[in-house]
């Protein structure tokens, strides 16, 4: 008789009495798909010492790292204030397929897409619905298999990051919606894993006038996967 899976625990990076910042793990939805943030952090936090669980910005299922998340209404509502005025300063880490010059300077994907969610045969959406997009990145490291990007968004598409890798041909590693099913199938039995290989690594906002800055360590299967 096999056991039943141990209970997910969310890494709790810091913490206050209004607020608090985790480290989702890739496959934790933040509010649709059971078991989620709001579900788990209901199990996992102290009765009495919240009101409720408010995610204040999105981070996709497959997405791990940083997601700060009220502990009451008003907290809640001015922190995603922050986020739709894009005050926040955002930085992920991606592991693309292929490839890319290694560089030390920022440039620049701005190409328009959509604020939906697409797929693979038309990442930019349909013409109607484009929109500015910019995404700056920078390509840490690279061998003949991948390319580890640091990026930051300047917009907030949904599957901003997503779409633009998808459009120069370089999708993140194990994308379902925008990469290659068969390799990205390849990938998963290769490194064991079937996540999607993109992290946000860093957050700076301002939370009662100070300016707080939140880090999540690069997850190990990125660099097991650089390695070669």
């Amino acid at each position: 008789m096999s056991r039943p899976s141990a209970p997910i625990q969310i890494p709790i990076v810091e913490k206050s009495k209004h607020w608090l910042v985790i480290n989702k793990p890739s496959g934790v939805s933040v509010h649709n798909d059971p078991p989620d943030v709001r579900t788990l952090l209901k199990k996992q936090l102290t009765p009495g010492t919240y009101q409720d669980i408010h995610p204040v910005h999105r981070l996709d299922k497959e997405t791990s790292g940083l997601l700060l998340v009220g502990l009451d209404a008003e907290t809640a509502a001015n922190l995603s204030g922050q986020f739709q005025e894009h005050k926040v300063e955002k930085t992920y880490y991606a592991l693309l397929r292929g490839e890319l010059p290694v560089s030390t300077d920022w440039q620049e994907w701005n190409t328009p897409i959509s604020d939906k969610a697409e797929g693979r045969k038309n990442p930019q959406g349909l013409l109607k619905d484009r929109v500015e997009a910019r995404t700056l990145y920078k390509v840490l490291e690279a061998n003949k298999y991948f390319s580890l990007v640091e990026v930051r968004l300047i917009t907030g598409r949904q599957h901003q990051i997503r779409k633009h890798t998808a459009l120069i041909r370089h999708a993140i590693v194990g994308d379902t919606r925008y990469g290659d099913p068969k390799y990205n199938e390849r990938m998963a039995n290769i490194y064991q894993t079937k996540r999607m290989f993109l992290h946000a690594a860093r957050m700076t906002v301002m939370i009662n006038g100070y300016k707080h800055s939140f880090e999540a360590p690069l997850p190990p299967e990125f660099k097991e996967a650089m390695k070669g």
